[in-house]
């Protein structure tokens, strides 16, 4: 909307390199993308992020210089953007991709519900919360899903996954 205060996004993701989740979908907010024969740039910000894993190949660092975010070393000052208060209006939450261990069933154990507890109780410690969308399922155990699900009902936040 022309005049209003542009949206303020946090990236939260295991992984940033050219093949991840984090770099197609943040992409499209940090650049565009095209949509009914126009590009399209979203009303939002990325104005954080928090990366838990890189590699030689890390594009977080080029994309926080090139857009003029900045990168945080915990999920709570990404969230807080280096204050005592919430101060992102979204977020985005990525646990795909990186070097984490796999189960019996051979299921990699990405931080997802680990991150999003972490998301969940800075939310409760200020009092207010905002939406979280999380990239794939919300867990590979079906208890945690149920615990992040239930988190977001008590604290009334719009919580949404997919791929």
């Amino acid at each position: 909307m022309p005049g209003q205060p542009r949206k303020k996004l946090a990236l939260i993701t295991t992984f940033w390199d050219w093949r991840s989740h984090a770099n197609h979908m943040g992409e499209r907010f940090l650049n565009g993308y095209p949509h009914d024969g126009r590009w399209h740039r979203p009303a939002i910000d990325v104005v954080s992020a928090y990366v838990d894993q890189c590699s030689k190949d890390d594009l977080s660092r080029r994309r926080a210089e090139e857009h003029g975010f900045s990168i945080y070393p915990t999920i709570a000052e990404a969230l807080r953007l280096g204050t005592d208060a919430l101060v992102v209006d979204a977020v985005l939450l990525i646990g795909e991709h990186g070097d984490y261990p796999a189960n019996e069933k051979g299921q990699k154990l990405y931080p997802r519900y680990e991150f999003f507890s972490q998301i969940v109780e800075l939310f409760r410690q200020d009092g207010r919360a905002v939406p979280v969308f999380n990239d794939k399922h919300l867990s590979y155990s079906f208890t945690k899903a149920q615990q992040m699900v239930a988190a977001a009902r008590e604290l009334q936040f719009p919580l949404m996954a997919g791929s």
